[in-house]
């Protein structure tokens, strides 16, 4: 499934006269759990869609699937304030904590991402001069909060926030600056106001999918959720000769571990298939983190890492953009 979103990426991804498609000869999911300066990895082949290959495409599809909602809005937004959507990219690695409140809710914050949105805006002044220009509204350092019932993992009503640094600039296909001063300003003005609310319930969606997939699991447990990442089953040898039976940890102690602790993770975009555009045959190993995740009370901090390796051919193509090109392999 991967490997096919990313070679549709690649069909439609510009290129130098020589550019280089992964091809998968082999992949492993590895799991490495740690706690007391003792780890223990788990291996799960790509090939046999096991519990860790699945988590591993849930995760890696989160940012993917909040971009999509993100462009949802804003396009909508900048189309009926006279301007028109070109693109949409969402940036960064986001980084989800948890964190238990006294009233017995769960506080959740979302940090790390970035988002930019480029509109064009044209028309005609003073009947003569016609003009068209481009606007790019970045929101930088997007953080979004929320609370969340212990028990059901529901959103509790107006907990939803988002903060961010906004900016905008604009250019245009001619020096109009002494026509079209605010241009740009215009533009996001009206496009803040009429996305916050819909923004909102998206956020809200997109944080509650978030936790319920990665944390509460599919039947809004907390314990299903951990066990997800941290199998029950699981047992880490330790310098000293001895063991720490972390799964077996974790079912036992689920209500302290609710009540004391901080959870952060990390959710990474895993192996990166992209083309790569140029002379030089890349290396042959394709690795990258999909979920990081730490776990800290008083009585004991442990990490689950989640990455994918693979083992791949480069497919050499003369020109990935136009493949009716004909030039030699540099190889």
């Amino acid at each position: 499934m991967r490997k096919a979103l990313f070679l549709a990426a690649a069909l439609a991804a510009g290129s130098a006269q020589a550019d280089f498609i992964p091809v998968a000869l082999s992949g492993t999911n590895i799991l490495t759990l740690g706690v007391n300066n003792g780890s223990l990895q788990v291996t799960e082949n790509y090939l046999n869609n096991g519990p860790l290959g699945k988590l591993v495409v849930q995760a890696t599809l989160l940012p993917r699937t909040f971009e999509n909602q993100l462009n949802d809005v804003v396009k909508t937004a900048i189309n009926n304030s006279g301007a028109s959507f070109q693109a949409g990219k969402l940036t960064g690695v986001p980084t989800i904590t948890l964190a238990p409140n006294a009233n017995g809710t769960v506080q959740m914050t979302l940090s790390g991402l970035s988002y930019e949105a480029r509109s064009q805006y044209s028309g005609t002044k003073f009947g003569v001069i016609n003009y068209s220009c481009t606007n790019t509204l970045a929101l930088r350092n997007v953080v979004i909060s929320a609370q969340y019932g212990r028990a059901d993992n529901s959103t509790i009503a107006g907990s939803v926030g988002i903060t961010s640094t906004p900016s905008s600039s604009t250019d245009c296909d001619s020096n109009l600056s002494w026509i079209l001063p605010v241009i740009g300003d215009l533009i996001v003005n009206k496009v803040n106001g009429k996305i916050d609310a819909k923004l909102l319930a998206n956020l809200q969606q997109y944080t509650a999918n978030t936790a319920s997939k990665l944390y509460f699991g599919d039947d809004f447990n907390w314990l299903t959720g951990l066990n997800r990442i941290v199998p029950a089953n699981a047992v880490v040898p330790l310098p000293n000769g001895g063991s720490f039976p972390l799964g077996q940890y974790v079912t036992d102690n689920i209500t302290y571990l609710l009540a004391n602790s901080q959870i952060s993770l990390t959710i990474g975009r895993g192996a990166d298939f992209s083309p790569v555009l140029g002379t030089n045959e890349p290396p042959r190993t394709l690795a990258g983190d999909a979920i990081t995740l730490t776990l800290a009370t008083p009585a004991v901090t442990f990490s689950a890492n989640l990455k994918e390796s693979y083992q791949v051919r480069w497919q050499w193509k003369c020109s990935v953009a136009k493949p009716s090109l004909n030039c030699a392999d540099p190889r």
